[in-house]
């Protein structure tokens, strides 16, 4: 009897030894996956987190919105259409702006007809770089008596944020302004009266300050502690270390109990809705076990045309691990999942889905715009092939569009980095192609004029009398004349072919500005002079409704009605 008693105390020590064994495992593993010594091993206080849950599940992006920046300047250059602005708040700041630049009698300068007083707007992106380039749009005052900015040059000048708190205040200088003024052709309607007033100059603003994006800690789930930030700034860099190695930077690092810094990755530099949406994907305290769990259940979902898009950026916010589930999307028979998945693939470095991205780029009007941005991420032979057959295209916008792409991506190929005119205030880009003749000009983001197809010619007669004292007119159907003539200056005057692109040139040499370019460009359309597809700003949207996405949240939408009248049946 005694032997047996003894028997039992030895084996509940035993139990005992190997149960506190087991706790100090788990303890160990628990501070080792915390990753720093000053973050406590238990769960935060408030709700306990009984199951892994996403970055969007937690915190919300903030700084994702532009920013307005604003400027008083004065346009140069005018042909006598300009005039002396009233007395105001804003002629004492332009006149004081002037005379910090040592501008010899500022107010002299602002009375002559050739100048006038105006307003400069521009919008600085999320994510914004420190000499990064946006346009700008010039307008003048309501009670501005200048009649038209044709012509016009805008001056230098600081721009600076608007601040509305207690009463409207100047912020630090955030940008730069200047650059030749682009204003509609005229049209001999009352519409000029409008649209003269009225320009843009294209890339003519420069940021002076780098602007991140952020997230902010708001849930119910536990209470927002420094706690939860870091463990979201650990479960972001584990992500993204691979695409961060070698810039000794991290893209998220937490700054409170509220708030974490992102820097934007450069592979999604171009495509800022897609980092956030991938990071809002991002998982938090799961598990090796929960992560193949929910893999298994993601490939089935992302064999789904309805639910193929959330699939696949979940599949890419886990990252390389995810590559071969992804891949199986590509032999899937449905185009939507093929594309979602080869989508997600580029962002991970794997061209695999090239072929698919051009296909999508080519047929899908809806997709277009982020395939094409997917091929511009993969910057491979692959990548390259597929855009340069794009710009073949019968589609504008896919035909343009490729060319972007490809310039984002390599602007120094000699396929698409053009000729630098107009004192390298624009380019011009004559692209050989198989499909059908077609000019494009841009009048956002940058001053370019593209040539699909080399051989595009003036027709005669032509005559146009632009901005500038130019006046570009056919002295044959294989002559044109350009010529420039300026006040107590020698005539300029240049004898082409009617070839677009010498034309062109040629507008250039005699000191022509974009806008004067264009002026001319759309006269000689206007004129039937000139028979090609003339196209402006033919950028795909990336704003287009998915039908997938809108079955889906019909979907849900649905559900959500039928419940609410089960609840109320009830």
């Amino acid at each position: 009897m005694k032997r047996h008693s003894s028997f039992h105390k030895t084996g509940f020590l035993i139990l005992l030894s190997v149960l506190i064994s087991i706790i100090g495992l788990l303890v160990g593993c628990k501070n080792f996956n915390s990753g720093n010594n000053n973050i406590p091993a238990e769960d935060p206080p408030g709700k306990k987190l009984t199951k892994a849950f996403f970055v969007g599940d937690t915190a919300v992006p903030v700084g994702a919105e532009n920013i307005e920046i604003t400027s008083v300047s004065m346009a140069a250059n005018l042909a006598g259409t300009g005039s002396d602005p009233p007395e105001s708040t804003q002629r004492t700041m332009l006149l004081r702006e002037m005379a910090s630049r040592d501008v010899p009698h500022p107010a002299k300068v602002l009375a002559d007809p050739s100048t006038s007083l105006v307003i400069v707007t521009g919008y600085l992106a999320p994510g914004v770089k420190k000499g990064d380039r946006f346009d700008v749009e010039v307008t003048l005052p309501a009670d501005s008596q200048t009649t038209s900015l044709r012509g016009g040059y805008l001056m230098p000048a600081p721009m600076r944020e608007i601040l509305y708190s207690q009463g409207i205040h100047e912020g630090s200088k955030k940008g730069s302004c200047s650059g030749p003024i682009l204003v509609e052709p005229k049209t001999g309607t009352d519409r000029d009266k409008i649209t003269q007033r009225r320009g843009m100059v294209l890339g003519g603003g420069v940021s002076t300050y780098t602007r991140k994006i952020g997230l902010r800690v708001t849930t119910d789930q536990v209470k927002p502690d420094k706690f939860m930030t870091m463990k979201i700034e650990r479960a972001i860099n584990a992500r993204f270390k691979a695409e961060m190695s070698g810039t000794g930077e991290k893209v998220a690092t937490a700054h409170d109990d509220k708030y974490l810094d992102l820097n934007i990755p450069p592979l999604y530099k171009e495509n800022l809705l897609r980092f956030v949406d991938v990071i809002r994907c991002i998982p938090i305290l799961e598990t090796e076990a929960q992560r193949i769990d929910r893999m298994k259940t993601l490939e089935k979902r992302l064999l789904d045309p309805t639910t193929t898009k959330r699939a696949a950026l979940e599949l890419e916010a886990i990252g390389r691990l995810a590559i071969d589930t992804l891949k199986l999307g590509l032999e899937s028979s449905e185009p939507n999942v093929q594309f979602h998945s080869a989508q997600a693939l580029a962002y991970l470095d794997v061209s695999d889905g090239a072929k698919i991205l051009g296909r999508t780029a080519l047929e899908d009007r809806v997709n277009r715009g982020h395939a094409l941005l997917a091929l511009m991420v993969l910057d491979d032979l692959n990548a390259y092939e597929e855009l340069r057959e794009l710009m073949n295209a019968p589609t504008a916008e896919t035909r343009y569009g490729a060319f972007d792409a490809l310039h984002t991506m390599r602007p120094n190929d000699p396929l698409v980095a053009g000729e630098q005119l107009g004192n390298k205030t624009f380019t011009l880009c004559v692209i050989p192609t198989t499909g059908k003749p077609m000019l494009h000009v841009t009048k956002s983001m940058r001053a370019e004029i593209v040539l699909f197809g080399e051989d595009q010619k003036f027709k005669h007669p032509l005559i146009v009398e632009a901005a500038n004292n130019i006046i570009v007119r056919s002295n044959s159907p294989d002559e044109v004349a350009v010529s420039r003539f300026e006040p107590d200056k020698p005539d300029q005057k240049r004898i082409v072919s009617s070839n677009v692109a010498d034309v062109i040139r040629a507008l250039s040499d005699v000191g022509a500005t974009y806008p004067d370019v264009l002026e001319v460009l759309q006269a000689a359309i206007e004129q039937n002079a000139l028979e090609t597809s003339f196209r402006i700003d033919a950028r795909p949207s990336t704003g287009r409704i998915d039908p997938y996405e809108q079955r889906r949240k019909d979907q849900e939408r649905q559900k959500k009605y039928e419940e609410s009248k089960e609840t109320n049946n009830e």
